[in-house]
């Protein structure tokens, strides 16, 4: 019996040491299944804001992007349409400057050609080359310019050591020289001419011909008669005339021949001072 009552004690006492286990581990399980609870709870608070913050966050970003948009539209649009009217403007004005460009261009043409024409005819009037480097020169320069302006090819036999010779002199030979280049290019319709100039025996030599049609007799006769009709030819006599020079015309259907005699009555040292 003692046996059995402590058999029964222990079982009893095992029982309920398993009962308060039991309800411990209850508790606990409740506990546990609370926080669980509490934890769901929070993250599902956690879940809900972040949901809230990101629906806050596209709807900030939206209206920003409405704003910038905006902003583009009223400002920088604004600032574009103003630059393509300025652009097209100046397209405009660049068009009208374009035209105005080329009359300006034209005008300098003009102008350039307008100098060289007046500088030429500044020269043929009077060269400085005759009162600077003399006869020759001059003659040399005037030949070459009036070839290249006539397409006459003109051959010129003129010693360099010709020398110096009076102002007057000087003047007349060039004259010559030029007054019948001049009426070769006008009348003969020759396409080539001679220039002779030297010096001898205390004269001056020129000699100017053509190979053109020449000139009629009738108009030679009264070229050498007393009415001498033709400016250019009376110019010539009575400049050489003055001279105490005398000037010769003979012509032919082979072309014409101008022979001039001029007496040298200043010397280069003369003519220098």
């Amino acid at each position: 019996m003692i046996a059995f009552v402590f058999a029964s004690a222990f079982v009893v006492a095992m029982g309920e040491f398993r009962r308060r286990e039991n309800n411990t581990l209850h508790r606990s399980q409740a506990a546990l299944e609370e926080r669980v609870q509490e934890r769901t709870a929070q993250l599902n608070t956690a879940n809900q804001s972040l949901r809230e913050l990101t629906g806050r966050l596209l709807q900030l970003q939206d209206e920003e992007r409405r704003r910038f948009a905006r902003e583009l539209h009223d400002s920088v649009g604004q600032v574009l349409a103003a630059l393509s009217i300025n652009l097209t403007t100046a397209r405009s004005e660049i068009e009208r400057l374009k035209r105005t460009v080329a009359v300006l261009s034209e005008s300098e043409t003009l102008v350039q050609e307008m100098s060289k024409e007046v500088r030429t005819i500044s020269y043929l009037l009077h060269p400085p080359l005759l009162d600077e480097s003399g006869l020759s020169s001059a003659v040399r320069w005037y030949i070459n310019g009036f070839a290249e302006r006539s397409n006459i090819k003109v051959d010129l036999e003129c010693p360099d050591d010709l020398g110096r010779f009076s102002r007057e002199l000087e003047t007349a030979v060039f004259r010559v020289v030029q007054e019948c280049l001049t009426n070769i290019h006008r009348h003969s319709g020759s396409a080539v001419a001679k220039v002779r100039i030297a010096r001898h025996d205390g004269r001056v030599l020129v000699q100017v011909e053509d190979r053109g049609k020449g000139i009629p007799k009738d108009r030679l006769i009264e070229m050498d008669s007393a009415g001498m009709p033709g400016v250019e030819i009376r110019g010539m006599r009575e400049r050489i005339r003055q001279l105490g020079g005398n000037l010769q015309v003979s012509s032919s259907s082979n072309g014409t021949i101008i022979r001039t005699q001029l007496p040298v009555a200043v010397t280069s040292s003369t003519a220098a001072a």
